[in-house]
Parts: C-alpha cells; structure tokens; sequence
C-alpha cells in the first residue's frame, strides 16, 4: 500500500480548518492548538513550501 502524502496532506488541512473553527466557537484552546499541530503538520507533508522555485 502507497503512502500519498497530498491525500493526507489535504485532509490534514481540512481537520485543522475544522478544528480551529470548533476551537474559536468554543472558545477552547485545546482545540486551537490541535489545528495549529495540524496545519503545520499538513505544511511539512505538503512540501512544497519547502521545494526550492523554478527559474524561468
């Protein structure tokens, strides 16, 4: 079975999204700070804010 990471990546990012909503309506932290973790983790699997840019 083949990890792919853009896959995970996404879904990442839209738990996050979730999560940081529920934290702001809720006005809990530790929901905030589980969508921090999730986008940064998405970030990182992304990887390409890390790949150096084309020149043209």
């Amino acid at each position: 079975m083949r990890f792919d990471k853009r896959r995970v990546s996404g879904y990442l990012l839209i738990f996050g999204m979730v999560s940081l909503l529920v934290g702001i309506a809720t006005d809990n932290t530790t929901f905030s700070w589980v969508a921090v973790v999730f986008i940064l983790l998405s970030l990182i699997l992304g990887g390409r804010w890390l790949r150096p840019r084309k020149r043209q």
